[in-house]
């Protein structure tokens, strides 16, 4: 049997069950993280083939960050973005704009700054596989682009 205590809050007793709060409140962080390993040698790659990994369709990505595991050598800039599946343009710059070279040195990491980073644009109506856009040929670089983002 339930009573009201003198504070006025409801005691449940002998197995009464209380009705759960529906108020949105979850253990799971909203918020997914993707690494993406570029190798600066191999030129412009779009990762679009079936068992690349991509940032679901209307997410919107919170941060992006390309840390450098070997120095870049070689090549003058990249630049990344996002291609749908079938490797047209989602936003060729959209998630940085020609990352200098000598920003990608040893123990270097550079906060991407694309339009679609932590601003008001979602990934859109397609799934987004990451594009690298190299200019100049790289004879040295390795890099983890580490994307986070909330799916929708």
């Amino acid at each position: 049997m339930s009573y009201t205590n003198a504070d006025g809050l409801t005691v449940l007793t002998n197995g009464d069950a209380g009705v759960p709060a529906e108020n949105g409140v979850t253990a799971v962080s909203a918020k997914k993280t993707m690494v993406v390993n570029v190798d600066l040698t191999k030129g412009d790659q779009n990762m679009n083939a079936a068992q690349d990994a991509f940032i679901p369709a209307g997410s919107f990505i919170t941060s992006a960050t390309l840390v450098a595991k070997t120095a870049a050598a070689g090549g003058t800039s990249v630049t990344i973005g996002l291609v749908n599946a079938a490797g047209t343009a989602i936003d060729a710059d959209g998630i940085d704009a020609a990352v200098a070279a000598a920003a990608l040195g040893a123990n270097k990491a550079v906060a991407c700054d694309g339009a679609l980073v932590g601003g008001t644009a979602t990934v859109g109506a397609a799934d987004g596989y990451v594009s690298i856009d190299a200019t100049g040929t790289f004879t040295a670089g390795e890099a983890a682009l580490v994307i986070e983002y909330i799916e929708v």
